[in-house]
């Protein structure tokens, strides 16, 4: 009886997974926050070197989190990062983030946004070059 109740507990999970939509993946620089709307615009970098613009709805079960690289010596398992979670007023132009989203009715509701924080700067070298 049990594994008949768990059974159509996921089905039902999964159908409404995909009556929201199937999820979409992009990653680009934040270009504005509208903290009264819950609105994320991102700017991906698209095909053919245009931009493309993300409007992305943020709703109180989107899991917002920043995402920092442990240094190499301290790595001591699979995972070389560390998230922290932080709500939508963390998020700010100019931030780096990926978002993973669905269709809700026409417009892009965020499941989860990653900012990702920069390495620090070493002494004599550029954060990423040479």
């Amino acid at each position: 009886m049990r594994r008949a109740i768990v059974s159509l507990l996921v089905l039902a999970a999964v159908s409404l997974a995909g009556a929201a939509g199937e999820s979409r993946r992009y990653s680009g620089r934040v270009e504005s926050v509208e903290l009264a709307d819950g609105v994320v615009v991102v700017e991906e970098l698209g095909s053919g070197g245009r931009p493309k613009r993300h409007e992305v709805h943020v709703g109180i079960e989107t899991a917002i989190v920043i995402a920092s690289r442990h240094p190499a010596w301290a790595m001591r398992s699979a995972n070389a990062y560390d998230e922290v979670p932080v709500s939508l007023v963390d998020v700010v132009a100019g931030d780096f983030v990926v978002v993973e989203s669905v269709d809700d009715g026409g417009r892009a509701v965020a499941l989860r946004i990653t900012v990702v924080e920069r390495a620090p700067a070493t002494p004599g070298r550029l954060p990423y070059g040479p």
